[in-house]
């Protein structure tokens, strides 16, 4: 897998009892540093992923329903479906 060239030298993670995250990226510069919050651990790691990596296609195709998983079964757990053909 490829780095992305996003030039931060540390990541501070900030765990808050109501389950959200702080997130602190450090730029090596100094000065360009990146903060920002989610309010669950899924979302802590979307945008962990988002800021220091490049993007997965198949994830991108996932998260849009064409998973390749019947839809009965992605309901009862909670994964989106397939946009309906028109």
């Amino acid at each position: 897998m490829a780095k992305k060239s996003h030039k931060y030298s540390h990541t501070h993670v900030t765990h808050h009892a109501d389950g959200s995250h702080s997130i602190h990226h450090e730029h090596e510069d100094g000065k360009s540093h990146k903060d920002y919050a989610r309010g669950d651990h899924d979302g802590m790691m979307d945008g962990m992923m988002e800021h220091t990596s490049e993007p997965d296609a198949e994830e991108g195709a996932a998260d849009m329903g064409n998973h390749g998983i019947e839809a009965a079964e992605a309901a009862k757990a909670g994964i989106p479906a397939p946009p309906m053909a028109a």
